[in-house]
């Protein structure tokens, strides 16, 4: 289950192991914005130098890790758009890797097409995509995009890219059509999706109060910008314990009525909210893994 998605640039590869230790979900190596267009090229050999290491790389770094015995972060990696020449130079060395990493991040995708053509050139690599919609396009197509998403997907929304694109402001007013739309093609397409940055790192009541408001919208997780705002995401975006016994009771409240609505603690149940309930318990079950 990714709650919270950390990026850092290619090129320092020596903030890799603080970046495990903050506790991120999934920290994510940068080809794409972290990287200056004169350093493409070294950023590239320094992933590939790094994807071949058998003694390191993307494989599994084990609970004995910078993680400080949690469940280790996953690392991910994030090439340009595939449409620019320098993200097809990223695939084309990817393709000799003896490593991939747990996720692949794609930014700005624009059309179904993208999607299906690094699908065919992943083949069977053991990848999960994180599809990012960052455009007016993108944002505009986002059911279509995500409807041929290979299973285990995930879609973050690039609030930022998308913000500079439209003239719009980085606040709820601003956001609120985007992350409609894009939670609205991820449930379509059974996914999770991911919020996009809170800019201001030093402020951490802003993020907890905009990371609670976009929970409350369907939101799983959100991408930060600094270590300091890990603990709050995941905080946010795991259910606490007393919503985890509820959950529990509702769940086996059902099974004793056989189905159908009930009432449970002065309120009628039915489908949608028994389902939320199931969706919080497999959570549990996940981050038991």
């Amino acid at each position: 289950m990714i709650r919270s998605v950390l990026f850092t640039p290619a090129t320092r590869l020596d903030r890799l192991e603080p970046a495990l230790a903050s506790g991120a979900d999934l920290v994510v190596l940068d080809l794409e914005d972290g990287v200056g267009p004169d350093d493409k090229y070294t950023a590239r050999e320094a992933i590939s130098r790094f994807a071949t290491d058998g003694d390191g790389g993307f494989g599994d770094r084990g609970e004995d890790s910078s993680s400080g015995g949690k469940t280790p972060a996953q690392i991910g990696l994030r090439l340009n758009s595939l449409s620019t020449p320098e993200g097809i130079l990223d695939m084309a060395a990817m393709l000799s890797w003896s490593q991939w990493p747990a996720v692949l991040v794609v930014p700005k995708v624009n059309a179904p097409a993208e999607i299906c053509q690094l699908v065919d050139l992943i083949d069977a690599r053991p990848t999960r995509l994180l599809i990012t919609l960052e455009t007016a396009k993108g944002i505009s197509d986002a059911a279509d995009i995500l409807s041929v998403a290979p299973k285990g997907a995930i879609v973050g929304y690039g609030s930022a890219d998308h913000m500079a694109e439209t003239g719009g402001r980085m606040n709820n007013t601003g956001l609120a059509w985007a992350r409609g739309q894009v939670v609205n093609a991820a449930a379509q397409a059974n996914m999770p999706a991911l919020d996009g940055v809170w800019l201001n790192y030093r402020d951490g009541a802003g993020l907890e109060q905009e990371a609670e408001l976009v929970q409350e919208i369907g939101f799983s997780g959100k991408i930060a910008i600094h270590p300091d705002q890990i603990e709050t995401i995941n905080r946010v975006f795991s259910p606490s314990e007393g919503e985890l016994a509820i959950a529990h009771e509702m769940v086996a409240a059902s099974a004793d009525v056989g189905g159908g609505a009930f009432s449970f603690n002065g309120k009628m149940v039915d489908a949608p909210v028994l389902a939320r309930a199931h969706r919080l318990m497999e959570f549990k079950d996940r981050s038991a893994e």
